[in-house]
């Protein structure tokens, strides 16, 4: 599917979900550097409620049928905004609007524990929730990428076959975890702070079931880059620190940076946004990965983690 969301067909999603375009505000522009943050939907805001509709651009891989029940099931359990209606066929959902005493979460929020700790007991409110019908594999969602940037002339990383063969040593994870419904996302831009500290999680797109240690690690790796100042915040998610778990946890957020590496790539072939900078995000996700792959701690963690055995 191409193009993106029209005037008209935000109207559309409006008047489905049963409001109204009078007085509607629009919602966040699409950045993808420094924030990955309203990339895949356009949105606005009219009565008190948050509309968005998934360009058609953009949902090529997502299960929005499963997306759009766990944005629901999350507003029940207190982890995120309370959902209205929605709409997987046409890709839009309706849910309430945040006021002015919520906050979209940067980079510079993630360094407060209090925060931090916030968002990881909404995680584990998340991942309590009933199951949902889709799985999320990010190792088959990386082959597809690959596969599909060969096949549209997207050219690839000149190190790619180097770098899938290398995090290919974490595929064992795959078949060992309990799985739970995640987001698949740890973008500091998908949390809202509020009164109190509270945080609530937002966007559910690339939701599916997944080792619960898969949102945890994409959210360790968004806070920072030296993994002594994670384990409090792996400890706020897990009870304690667990090095095991750990090491789980930061070997799916380089499975994570190589996903959306390629990912990023291809969206900048594909889109019709030219300004918004895919590449740019992609590049220093890419960079994350190789230097996390070089590093001598990569194969302790596949070691520590049992993804050998």
């Amino acid at each position: 599917m191409n193009g993106l969301v029209s005037d008209t067909m935000m109207a559309e999603a409006v008047t489905a979900a049963g409001f109204a375009m009078d007085g509607a505000i629009a919602g966040p522009a699409a950045l993808a550097s420094p924030s990955y943050q309203a990339l895949e939907s356009r949105s606005i805001i009219t009565g008190g409620t948050f509309v968005k509709r998934i360009h058609p651009e953009m949902q090529e891989g997502f299960d929005l049928a499963a997306a759009f029940e766990l944005a629901k099931r999350a507003g029940q359990a207190g982890a995120g905004p309370k959902v209205f209606w929605s709409d997987p066929a046409s890709g839009a959902i309706a849910m309430e609007a945040l006021d002015d005493d919520w906050t979209t979460a940067r980079q510079n929020d993630l360094q407060s524990p209090a925060v931090i700790k916030a968002a990881m007991q909404a995680m584990k409110k998340l991942h309590g929730c009933a199951a949902i019908s889709h799985r999320f594999d990010p190792f088959a969602r990386i082959d597809g990428l690959m596969n599909s940037c060969a096949n549209e002339g997207v050219a690839l990383p000149d190190d790619i076959v180097w770098l899938r063969r290398v995090i290919a040593m974490a595929e064992p994870l795959r078949g060992s975890a309990t799985l739970a419904p995640c987001r698949n996302d740890g973008s500091s831009s998908n949390l809202m702070i509020g009164p109190g500290g509270k945080v609530l999680l937002i966007d559910y797109d690339s939701a599916g079931m997944n080792d619960p240690l898969y949102d945890v690690g994409c959210l360790l790796a968004e806070m920072t880059d030296h993994e002594r100042d994670m384990h409090d915040a792996f400890a706020a998610y897990a009870g304690a620190f667990d090095p095991v778990g750990f090491a789980r946890a930061r070997l799916w957020s380089h499975v994570d940076d190589m996903l959306h590496a390629l990912w990023s790539r291809r969206m900048a072939h594909r889109s019709e946004r030219k300004a918004v900078e895919w590449i740019k995000y992609g590049e220093w996700r890419l960079l994350r990965l190789r230097m996390a792959l070089v590093h001598p701690l990569f194969e302790e963690k596949i070691r520590i983690s049992g993804a050998t055995s």
